[in-house]
């Protein structure tokens, strides 16, 4: 799915600015699509041509004006089709695993701060995703809890499936610098 889609899904919950859908992208499905500012107003400006959004500018007294985006009953009927296509198969981009997979280029010293820290890293993005979810819970529907729920899970399985690998992992032979 596009972002283009996912914006129209966003406003379909009502008006918002470029910000607050940024916002709800970092805040709700962010863990499994994020898009950066850079992606999100250029597809608004096509959302616009193509006659799938409307903005209204509100002129704010000290302060730049504010730009809310409201979804058409174009947009809706491109959402409600989009969303009706079949799945594709996820793409997996993992700096963790890249770095993982060229492991024997580092010494196991090395190996073992890798190791460490993704499982840190990972850790720290259970606990963020766990109090995120509580703050934000009691607004979710059945199909927004099972993705946040999907996501608590899979970040504690990724604990667990590291934790379990790393001894094995620093018992390969280190990179050597004369080889």
């Amino acid at each position: 799915m596009d972002v283009k889609t996912i914006i129209l899904g966003f406003l379909s919950y009502g008006e918002m600015s470029g910000y607050d859908i940024k916002q709800a992208f970092t805040n709700s499905i962010g863990f499994f699509y994020d898009a950066s500012f850079g992606a999100i107003y250029p597809a608004l400006r096509k959302l616009e041509e193509e006659g799938y959004v409307t903005k209204q500018e509100i002129i704010q007294s000290g302060k730049p004006n504010k730009i809310l985006y409201r979804v058409t009953d174009q947009g809706r009927e491109s959402f409600r089709q989009e969303i009706q296509t079949p799945i594709l198969p996820p793409v997996l981009r993992s700096d963790m695993l890249v770095k993982m997979f060229f492991g024997k280029s580092r010494t196991n010293e090395e190996q073992k701060d890798l190791l460490e820290g993704c499982i840190e890293l990972q850790r720290d993005m259970l606990q963020q995703s766990k109090v995120n979810f509580k703050k934000l819970e009691l607004n979710f529907d059945e199909y927004q809890r099972f993705c946040w729920e999907y996501t608590i899970h899979h970040l504690e399985t990724t604990i667990s499936f590291l934790e379990q690998k790393m001894s094995s992992l620093l018992k390969q032979p280190a990179y050597s610098a004369s080889v």
